[in-house]
């Protein structure tokens, strides 16, 4: 099988407002998530197979529906053919847009249209999606999980969730797989070799390097996104999770604007003599830009976004010099995690092969050849070492170490919200302490406390939803 590398140009769902529409859906969804009591199984009624159908011999067709991503590219043009020829099970496979995708497997979801078998998901709509019945429960399908799939992915499908605040109506609801990973997207170190000997273990050793090494505006010490939202907190929270804080804690008080979330946003603020002064401007393409063309020792970045351009001649002039490890340590490692995953629709025509369909997709077998063929974040553990995949692709164990040690977001879907509340003051914060050369203490702490506030204000104005 050929390769099929990503197209480092083409916007990603890195690139897009992560959760559009979910600002306006939230006053919507509140009641659909007040409404589901604890002791159900999330508002959800599971649809039976028809009497015809059976889980061991599944036949006929199914339907797929995505947002548009590079990442998909494998998935979308080599394994959905392969699953026909292997079950003779036909696939038609559509995508849209990230916020149309978004509104028209919801749309379908609610109104039980039975347009789709499968959503493929952005990890952060499972909480809206598996409260409000859009998704059925893969427990109470009888889907078989592969044992070997990375825990923490996996985990981004249960609802309510394993682990972390939950919501009021499901404080004491037993966790329910809905959906099920089928790329880890995590955030990595990707750093470069000519300058790091070894890679580097805590935020410490990042900036004593850039201190020594950096010659600005020829070579920066750290490459970010700075832009406000989304990408300024993807910047923030591997720093704010290695430090021992918590985007929210398990009461849904903000857990940022304490002594760990504080010093963790002045140790970023403590690299911007050694960075590019556009930080507060840059996303993706800028950052990732820095470090292809020699000009960055280092960023963290999600695993999609750049894996498949560093060894690339057309689009780096780094190939075989950037190496990979997870995120840095302060007391922990912390690197956040960003999964694609299905879930099964609620009003789906062919639950038995779309069921098959999943439970094929992530099995060991077809994992491994998705991990050698080009497919950078396989879910298993057996195909992130498979030795003929690291051979070809050496950054898959940094991976698998980024998803073990991964922290996840708040599971609410609010959270979308959360990050435009944080990442506006990280953002000015930034943009105040380029200006000043200094002041990073009182300059984290004024911001943090703000976006605690606000964040709190949305919290409080949604009391029942989540503190009952």
């Amino acid at each position: 099988m050929n390769e099929i590398p990503e197209d480092p140009k083409t916007v990603s769902r890195r690139n897009v407002l992560r959760g559009v529409g979910y600002g306006a859906a939230f006053a919507a969804t509140a009641p659909i998530l007040a409404a589901c009591s604890s002791g159900t199984s999330g508002g959800t009624t599971s649809t039976s197979p028809s009497p015809g159908d059976t889980a061991n011999s599944p036949s006929g067709k199914i339907t797929i529906g995505s947002f548009q991503d590079p990442a998909m590219k494998p998935f979308r043009e080599v394994y959905v053919k392969k699953f026909t020829e292997q079950t003779g099970i036909q696939v038609d496979y559509q995508e849209t847009a990230y916020d149309t995708w978004y509104q028209n497997s919801k749309s379908d979801g609610l109104q039980k249209t039975g347009a789709y078998d499968i959503y493929v998901m952005d990890d952060n709509w499972v909480p809206e999606y598996a409260a409000g019945g859009i998704i059925q429960s893969l427990d109470k399908l009888g889907l078989k999980v592969n044992p070997n799939i990375l825990p923490k992915g996996l985990d981004q499908g249960y609802w309510p969730p394993r682990s972390g605040p939950k919501l009021a109506a499901f404080k004491d609801t037993p966790p329910e797989l809905f959906a099920l990973v089928i790329i880890d997207d995590v955030n990595m170190l990707y750093y470069n070799k000519n300058h790091f000997s070894t890679p580097p273990k805590t935020w410490d050793d990042i900036y004593t390097a850039m201190k020594s090494k950096a010659t600005p505006p020829n070579l920066y010490g750290w490459a970010a996104r700075g832009v406000k939202g989304n990408p300024s907190v993807m910047t923030y929270l591997p720093l704010l999770n290695s430090y021992g804080g918590n985007f929210a804690n398990d009461d849904w008080t903000p857990g940022f604007a304490g002594p760990e979330g504080v010093g963790a946003l002045e140790r970023l603020l403590s690299f911007l003599p050694y960075m590019s002064p556009s930080t507060p401007e840059m996303d993706t393409d800028q950052e990732t830009g820095l470090l292809l063309q020699g000009k960055a020792m280092a960023l963290t970045e999600y695993t999609g976004t750049a894996v498949s351009a560093v060894d690339n001649p057309d689009s780096s002039k780094v190939v075989g010099m950037i190496d990979f490890a997870t995120t840095p340590s302060q007391v922990k490692a912390g690197p956040a995690i960003g999964t694609f995953i299905c879930g099964i629709a609620s009003a789906a025509p062919n639950v038995p092969a779309a069921k098959a369909f999943l439970e094929w997709f992530t099995s060991d077998e077809i994992q491994t050849d998705f991990a050698r063929n080009g497919g950078s974040a396989a879910v298993t553990s057996t195909a992130l070492s498979d030795s003929e995949a690291v051979s070809k692709y050496r950054w898959l164990p940094a991976i698998a170490e980024s998803v073990n040690n991964a922290v996840p977001k708040p599971r609410t879907p609010d959270e979308p919200k959360f990050e435009d509340i944080l990442g506006t003051q990280i953002n000015l914060a930034v943009v105040e302490a380029l200006a000043q050369g200094g002041n990073y203490t009182q300059i984290a702490t004024a911001h943090l406390k703000t976006a605690a506030e606000q964040m709190q204000a949305m919290l409080d104005q949604n009391k029942s939803v989540y503190f009952g």
